[in-house]
């Protein structure tokens, strides 16, 4: 334990010397004062970290009063009073004003050093209690500033996600409304290219709409509490749905674009819309990272009571590092690119299959292309 500072005030030369020279012994730093005047300056210029071993009465002053006021201005400050025959009164006055200690004097030295040891225990471990607390004040005062800023900052991102997406669908009905005057205009038209090209615009348009709606769901996606509407639906007609989707932008791209259905009667359990949502991610993410004339597999089968989807490419792969912390939250990702493909990251794809009590994993290996497999309760 560290020695703290002693202050010794006595008006009687003979026993400062003496008191003062047992304390140093025994490696304690002293300071003197003959009168309260002066121990008042030093007690704070120390800031009241010392203990005090004073006379009770000094040049005729009763330490009394020293010690109230001393005490109002550091009440932790271990004192200690002395005296050669003091009143009983005075020493249980002094006692109930505070001070730690009162000694007799002439005071054996094991005695005097004794009272001081724990005077000084006393003083250190109120200190390292006080600067414990003041820690623990400032960590409270940085928490309460980072929650609020985290709050305003979550604030403002909700607030911004809901006007992006109730804009984004203000325009998609413009467009959808312009979309349905063409084709009425159309209706007889004995050319069929223009009727496929509208019918492959209104799907476009339909995922364009789930995709607002999935920038409204952003925020239930971070709570958990994501809003789903289960009812069976058929694996395959939901596979070959999104191929059909991306298989223009893998035609450019000159990627093939592979569907493999093991089995075509598989009946999913689970929210149709956010199956779709975690398809368009998967084949997207695997078209943009697969180079021309690379191949990418979609396939559906159904394996002890689940559906079992996954999609794979030969694409780059995934780094360790990155595969390790690819469902991590802060790899979330929400972008809308040239493409009007929108990527909502792996992370809100895990959320979304796990809220429909279904499982996904991720396999890669760099140079040699990337695996992802979810599965989903089936019928």
């Amino acid at each position: 334990m560290k020695n703290l500072s002693v202050l010794l005030i006595d008006s009687v030369p003979a026993d400062l010397k003496e008191i003062s020279r047992i304390l140093s012994d025994a490696r304690y730093t002293v300071h003197t004062a003959s009168g309260y005047t002066e121990a008042a300056a030093i007690i704070t210029r120390h800031s009241g970290k010392l203990v005090v071993l004073s006379e009770l009465m000094v040049d005729n002053d009763c330490g009394h009063q020293f010690l109230k006021d001393t005490l109002k201005k550091y009440p932790f400050l271990p004192f200690i009073f002395t005296a050669t025959s003091p009143p009983l009164k005075s020493v249980l006055g002094a006692l109930r004003q505070g001070a730690y200690d009162f000694l007799r004097k002439p005071i054996p030295p094991v005695i005097l050093l004794h009272s001081v040891s724990r005077s000084v225990q006393k003083l250190s471990l109120t200190l390292e209690t006080e600067k414990q607390e003041k820690e623990i004040r400032k960590l409270l005062d940085r928490s309460r500033e980072d929650l609020k800023d985290a709050r305003t900052l979550s604030s403002f991102k909700g607030f911004m996600i809901s006007m992006a997406a109730h804009d984004f669908r203000s325009i998609i009905t413009v467009l959808d409304g312009n979309l349905q005057m063409i084709k009425d205009r159309c209706k007889g038209c004995e050319v069929s290219e223009p009727a496929g090209a509208l019918e492959q615009a209104s799907r476009t348009i339909g995922r364009l709409r789930t995709m607002s709606s999935t920038l409204l769901d952003y925020e239930a996606a971070e709570s958990g509490s994501i809003r789903l509407d289960i009812h069976p639906f058929p694996l395959a007609d939901t596979l070959k749905e999104c191929v059909a989707f991306f298989r223009p932008y893998a035609a450019q791209k000159k990627v093939h674009l592979v569907l493999e259905m093991n089995s075509h009667d598989v009946t999913v359990f689970g929210d149709r819309g956010k199956v779709m949502e975690i398809l368009d991610n998967l084949l997207y993410n695997a078209l943009k990272f697969t180079p021309s004339q690379g191949t990418i597999r979609l396939s559906g089968a159904k394996e002890e009571g689940f559906a079992a989807i996954s999609v794979s490419d030969s694409g780059a792969g995934i780094p360790k590092e990155k595969l390790r912390k690819i469902f991590d939250h802060e790899d979330i990702v929400a972008t809308l690119d040239s493409h009007a493909r929108l990527g909502l990251g792996l992370t809100i794809c895990k959320r979304l299959v796990e809220a429909q009590k279904g499982k996904i994993r991720i396999e890669s290996v760099p140079g040699e292309g990337t695996q992802v497999h979810f599965s989903l309760p089936a019928g």
